[in-house]
């Protein structure tokens, strides 16, 4: 039967593997001087406790910028272990930046234990310094049952859960109190509602979900630092135009790996002065005038929660084309409604002279439940034959 996890059931796991431990006997002046954030952890909080002067490094896992943290509140991290402390500082955590490796003395901190963690309060901020180095943390892998033994020695490290359904908050947005499923248990999560991601739709499954272990009185909480730490579906999806061929410029879809795309006055390039990544690339040209070339590929098919576009482009380089003196462009276009109508993302240009792909990022910023899909206008001014010149396209990348 699956059950919420509660601090005094995690109390009772402790206690009962603590019975069947030794008891290790750790001086009082090494407690008071611990060397690492893993040896603050260790600390038996006693009442009146005053640290001494120390030299701890950790790396910074709080997220000021996005604002669902409190703005005194830093959270740092032992590189490499499954450490971590609450830090409450006397003014603004804005100069710590998520990544940013800190220098901590606790000397004259106060380690007291609120709401069922362990906070470092009275530190000033100059006890806290950036060395300069920036660190990627990434979060652990875990499940319910595992967190849910070791939060108290972890302390609130970043984790992550995978396939996990969502439910509760406010109004159906990333804003209030939600409840997570992995489907042995359920915790918490809470988004404060001037995190600057509160207003993007709430999903109702997801396949990652990354965030910050906290306790609360008796409620275990994962707090996410950001957008990003809420992995909707896959993180990527690359749409590469391997699968399918034709060499007819007129009007018909094509089945490529993510499914149906309209090519409209294309063709699928294979030649060697096609530039490509792989076996081909789409040569993309359209005429003034006809209705069967009109120099457009379309997805037949919606995406959901897109982020992202990554996409390639270059010139084919016939002379027509590196001579051409008109704009050369693409304009890349999004449809919110299955495609019966699609507005300009962003107009990108063609560099004629290159001779190798350049790679655009375009930002989308789907919201979790939303589908779009998207299609490449060639907008290039014609020659006076009509005909549009030739771009080849390749490698559309959808990050999530």
């Amino acid at each position: 039967m699956k059950r919420t996890f509660t601090l005094s059931f995690f109390l009772m796991v402790m206690v009962t593997f603590w019975s069947c431990s030794d008891k290790i006997d750790i001086p009082e002046n090494v407690l008071s001087q611990p060397k690492s954030l893993t040896g603050l952890r260790k600390v038996t909080v006693k009442e009146n406790m005053v640290f001494g002067e120390t030299a701890i490094k950790g790396v910074v896992t709080s997220d000021a910028q996005s604002k669902n943290i409190h703005n005194t509140t830093v959270i740092v991290q032992e590189e490499g272990k499954d450490a971590a402390v609450l830090l409450q500082l006397e003014s603004g955590a804005d100069q710590y930046p998520l990544g940013a490796e800190v220098l901590i003395d606790l000397a004259g901190a106060i380690p007291s234990i609120i709401k069922g963690e362990l906070v470092l309060t009275s530190l000033k901020n100059t006890q806290v310094k950036l060395t300069g180095k920036m660190v990627s943390i990434a979060p652990k892998v875990t499940n319910l049952p595992t967190l849910l033994i070791n939060a108290g020695y972890w302390g609130p490290i970043l984790v992550k859960l995978e396939k996990v359904e969502m439910s509760g908050g406010t109004s159906g947005i990333l804003s209030g109190e939600f409840t997570l499923d992995d489907g042995i248990g359920t915790v918490f999560s809470s988004i404060l509602p001037d995190a600057v991601f509160s207003s993007n739709q709430a999903p109702d499954f997801v396949e990652g979900y990354t965030g910050i272990l906290r306790i609360q009185d008796e409620k275990f909480f994962i707090n996410p630092r950001n957008l990003d730490d809420i992995q909707v579906g896959l993180k990527e999806l690359l749409e590469d135009f391997e699968a399918a061929s034709s060499s007819v410029y007129d009007v018909k879809t094509l089945q490529f790996k993510t499914g149906g795309w309209i090519v409209d006055g294309g063709i699928t390039a294979n030649s060697a002065a096609d530039l490509k990544t792989g076996l081909q690339s789409i040569r993309l040209q359209g005429t003034i005038d006809n209705n069967t070339r009109k120099g457009i590929i379309t997805m037949g098919f919606d995406v959901k929660a897109v982020k992202s576009l990554r996409i390639s482009h270059g010139i084919y380089p016939a002379a027509a084309e590196t001579g051409n003196i008109n704009p050369t462009k693409l304009n890349v276009e999004i449809s919110r409604d299955g495609g019966n109508t699609y507005s300009l993302l962003e107009q990108l240009e063609v560099d004629i002279k290159s001779t190798t792909l350049k790679t655009n990022i375009i930002p989308v910023n789907a919201g979790f439940s939303e589908n779009v899909r998207f299609r490449v206008v060639n907008s290039s001014t014609p020659f006076a034959n009509k005909n549009r010149p030739r771009i080849n396209i390749d490698d559309i990348m959808f990050v999530f």
